[in-house]
């Protein structure tokens, strides 16, 4: 498995972390993670109103994802993926929650960041296999 290498962003990275992350998983989407209550107050942040504490953590744990994903030409099947129960062996998860809700124990988003992994790996052996 590839090392979690984005979990501690400099607080300059927001809008580029944020631009990539809704041009793969759509606005709404990136709002959500990033922990935004509405694509209008994530907007914000992106122009530089200051953004809650976590929300690099979040929007780094998206673009981490988006290279895991992208790896393998899966990334089409990352937001389905960010939506849905996903097992992991801490018990079953829905990933986008899972990040939302993460405050400064990035335990969740590794955990998400693993499960990615786990998935992806699994896809691959499946296409080879057929």
């Amino acid at each position: 498995m590839a090392p979690i290498t984005a979990l501690s962003p400099s607080t300059t990275e927001l809008p580029g972390l944020a631009d990539r992350c809704a041009a793969a998983l759509g606005k709404e989407l990136t709002a959500y993670l990033a922990g935004a209550d509405t694509v209008a107050e994530f907007d914000a942040w992106r122009a530089g109103t200051p953004a809650p504490e976590h929300t690099l953590t979040r929007l780094a744990a998206g673009a981490e994802l988006i290279r895991t994903f992208a790896a393998d030409n899966l990334l089409s099947r990352l937001p389905h993926w960010l939506r849905e129960m996903t097992a992991t062996e801490n018990g079953p998860v829905v990933p986008a929650r899972s990040i939302r809700s993460a405050g400064a124990d990035v335990q969740p988003i590794k955990t998400v960041l693993e499960a990615a992994h786990i998935w992806v790996t699994v896809q691959r052996f499946t296409r080879l296999a057929a």
